[in-house]
């Protein structure tokens, strides 16, 4: 019998059996790992940050509420808490952020509506937006 480097002199060492049967390369398994890795916070990163908008929204109401006894007070309070929670961070709407934190900061304790009112009023005309 003959082998592969007798037939083919040129390439010697390069055509043994043992060559013939390699397996294919693999990947490190470091590299598909810190695949897995970023795949999973990628798929994880939606509903993290919701989460984060939401703690941050239930935060404001939970300091803002507290003695507040005038529904529109109340009312504005949580929206004024979504709307910082939501967009608070962003650099577009910096300048309707001082309005928010207004209302948040001012109508806290609010005994009626009356007064919730001329807070509201008050914000507007102090951070026009």
């Amino acid at each position: 019998m003959t082998t592969p480097n007798e037939i083919y002199p040129a390439f010697p060492g390069k055509l043994s059996h043992q060559g013939a049967c390699r397996k294919p390369a693999r990947a490190p398994s470091h590299i598909l790992a810190a695949v897995a890795v970023a795949a999973t916070v990628l798929s994880f990163s939606g509903p993290v940050v919701a989460q984060s908008d939401m703690e941050r929204q239930a935060q404001c109401e939970l300091s803002a509420i507290r003695d507040t006894r005038s529904p529109l007070a109340v009312q504005y309070i949580r929206s004024a808490c979504n709307w910082l929670a939501v967009n608070g961070d962003s650099l577009l709407n910096a300048s309707n952020k001082g309005y928010y934190v207004c209302l948040v900061r001012q109508l806290s304790g609010a005994q009626s509506n009356e007064a919730a009112a001329a807070i509201m009023s008050a914000c507007r005309t102090s951070n026009p937006l």
